[in-house]
């Protein structure tokens, strides 16, 4: 007698989409079921695998002169470029150059090893001095220097990559 669903008379014949959907599927099934999801996954794993195993040769990349060009000129001005935005103290800023002279000569004697310049922006006279990559390296030399120079405060501005301080 083939297997049937339910053990009710209304449930006795044969029903695709109960047989499909049903919560009783036939263990045969289960297993051929199982055995194809296996194979699909196999198949799809190999082919995966040998298409990376093909892509590990060496690649070769055409271009155009032009494009070759800018590359050529990207590259030599990284290299050229020494200059990076960077956070400076800026630590007076003043219109009486002897005032400046002044708090710059002061800030020489007490940190000799941190780089300082002074800036002439009409009409004012500008002092900066330490160049730090982030604000967090900067803020605990602030905080000192504001005990010193209350006038001081952060800026952000195009620095030499040899005048980075590292604390």
């Amino acid at each position: 007698m083939p297997w049937r669903y339910g053990n009710n008379k209304k449930n006795q014949g044969y029903h695709p989409k109960r047989f499909i959907f049903g919560n009783f599927v036939p263990l045969l099934h289960i297993m051929e079921y199982k055995f194809v999801r296996f194979i699909t996954v196999l198949f799809f794993l190999v082919f995966c695998c040998n298409i990376s195993l093909f892509a590990q040769g060496k690649v070769i990349v055409k271009t155009s002169p032009s494009v070759e060009n800018m590359m050529q000129d990207f590259i030599f001005y990284g290299k050229s470029n020494e200059a990076i935005k960077a956070w400076r103290i800026q630590i007076i800023t003043t219109d009486d150059r002897r005032e400046m002279e002044i708090a710059r000569a002061k800030f020489i004697s007490l940190y000799p090893d941190i780089p300082e310049e002074w800036k002439h922006v009409v009409p004012y006279y500008q002092v900066r001095v330490g160049a730090f990559e982030n604000k967090n390296k900067m803020m605990p030399f602030l905080l000192e220097l504001k005990k010193i120079f209350p006038a001081s405060t952060p800026v952000y501005d195009q620095i030499q990559k040899r005048n980075l301080v590292y604390k």
